[in-house]
């Protein structure tokens, strides 16, 4: 509750932060979620990681949420001689449906029905698009000849990328499925779903989560030019927004990657959706006690597009500096917050800002926006059930700080990926001098304000009911 930056951070659970000490260090320094990432472990060790980082949490007394990873359709190498071997270019590469211990002649994959739907002349892609290779001939159906065009060393379990081959794959595998249903059972407030092509994926992925009774909400991964397609319609049906710009930057053109950032961070924006730009954002820390000047700019960039949270990988899962990385980028972020709420900084108008919508909880973000940048408001506050309203007022940039009272601890958890709001448990109450009553008694307890001083309260009649709100009041302390 004592964060002082607006940005929110995400961090990846590992080998390196899954102590409970290092979970504790973690949330003090600034980490508002937790990622769990399925591609590795066992249902032990995630449940071993989500009940450390709820115990770290409540011992703090500091909400964070929880995101679990689901690993989609990744095609990787199977195993290959000695961990690796040598790719020489302009040699040839036999690529077989059956598994095979891989040589610098013949591999396989996790995707057998890669040989089905790879054509003659498509590049195929591995390790991260370090290695390329071009199918040069088709022998159906168990072999692939391809030419290497670009070599290097070939490990095992490494990725494999086709950018320009239409997949014939389900964006949830057999293992996403058996996890979402032991994901829905579970603490978890958000479920990531990797590879998305389309809005049906995340109906499907919605399907099972509901099935089990769970309120997680979805962030749609954006790593597929096939999702950059349908993007209007995945973000519609998704809660919120990953720009996954590892696999991104191997099906695209690298040098696309940043406006396709800048895009998606936009259209989060007007939907009304959380944005998280992730990967490689302080890569250098996963070894290094300090991050490139680059990886600084990036980070700092991504807070000017308007993303609502940026996110660790590596460095924190694995990383040799997991607590140095947090703080690199919660004073990144401070730095540009304050840059933006200076006299220097941009003005964002009204019709930028993206309260999606037109009904009255829209109508009341917008008033409140009006307000606060017209008189000395010190604080907003939402007594909200599903925190949407919360949300809106996320969308409004605003330079008050903004609390959500909330009777839901789900909901006090969900929105520790909303930019600029802090939450707190609440009890249910019947009247609105019960609200304001509430209202003044946190943000003195919080000291954002004092006796005399001004604060938004935001509510809706009939208390207690989820979308009903329609209630603005400017209080005084």
């Amino acid at each position: 509750m004592g964060k002082l930056i607006k940005t929110k951070i995400v961090a990846t659970v590992g080998p390196a932060s899954m102590a409970p000490a290092i979970l504790g260090q973690l949330i003090r320094a600034g980490v508002d979620v937790f990622r769990i990432n399925f591609s590795h472990g066992t249902e032990p060790q995630h449940q071993a990681m989500l009940e450390g980082i709820r115990a770290a949490a409540e011992k703090l007394r500091r909400p964070v949420a929880v995101m679990a990873d689901l690993c989609g359709p990744k095609i990787r190498v199977g195993e290959m001689t000695g961990g690796g071997v040598l790719l020489v270019g302009g040699s040839t590469l036999v690529i077989q449906r059956k598994p095979v211990v891989g040589t610098p002649e013949r591999i396989s994959t996790t995707l057998a029905e890669l040989i089905d739907d790879a054509r003659v002349g498509q590049r195929i892609l591995m390790d991260d698009g370090r290695i390329e290779l071009k199918v040069v001939r088709r022998r159906p159906p168990s072999e692939l000849d391809c030419t290497v065009v670009t070599g290097g060393v070939l490990g095992t379990g490494k990725g494999v990328n086709l950018p320009q081959t239409s997949l014939k794959l389900s964006a949830l595998t057999e293992k996403d499925r058996r996890d979402a249903a032991w994901i829905a059972g579970r603490d978890f407030d958000y479920v990531a779903l990797s590879f998305v092509r389309r809005a049906a994926d995340i109906r499907e992925l919605r399907g099972l989560l509901d099935a089990g009774r769970s309120q997680a909400r979805i962030v749609a991964k954006i790593e597929k030019p096939q999702a950059l397609k349908n993007i209007g319609s995945i973000v519609e049906a998704a809660d919120a927004v990953l720009v996954a710009r590892g696999d991104l930057g191997v099906e695209m053109p690298m040098p696309a990657v940043p406006v396709a950032q800048k895009r998606l961070v936009q259209l989060a924006e007007e939907a009304g959706k959380p944005c998280i730009v992730a990967t490689q954002m302080l890569e250098t820390m996963t070894s290094q006690p300090t991050p490139t000047r680059a990886e600084v700019s990036d980070v700092a960039n991504a807070v000017f597009d308007g993303a609502d949270a940026v996110m660790l990988s590596g460095e924190t899962a694995v990383g040799q500096y997991p607590l140095k990385a947090v703080e690199m980028m919660n004073d990144i972020a401070m730095q540009v917050e304050r840059h933006l709420g200076s006299a220097q900084g941009p003005r964002r108008r009204l019709a930028d800002l993206g309260a999606a919508g037109c009904g009255p909880t829209a109508a009341i973000a917008r008033a409140v926006h009006t307000l606060v940048h017209a008189d000395a408001i010190k604080a907003v506050v939402a007594y909200t059930m599903t925190g949407a309203t919360a949300l809106h007022l996320a969308k409004m940039r605003l330079p008050a700080p903004t609390l959500a009272l909330t009777p839901s601890r789900r909901v006090v958890q969900q929105t520790c990926l909303y930019y600029g709001v802090a939450a707190a448990e609440a009890p249910m109450v019947e009247h609105t001098r019960e609200v304001l009553a509430l209202a003044a008694r946190h943000i003195l307890r919080l000291r954002w304000g004092r006796k005399g001083d001004k604060i938004i309260v935001v509510s809706g009649r009939p208390l207690g009911r989820a979308g009903a709100t329609n209630t603005l009041v400017v209080h005084t302390l």
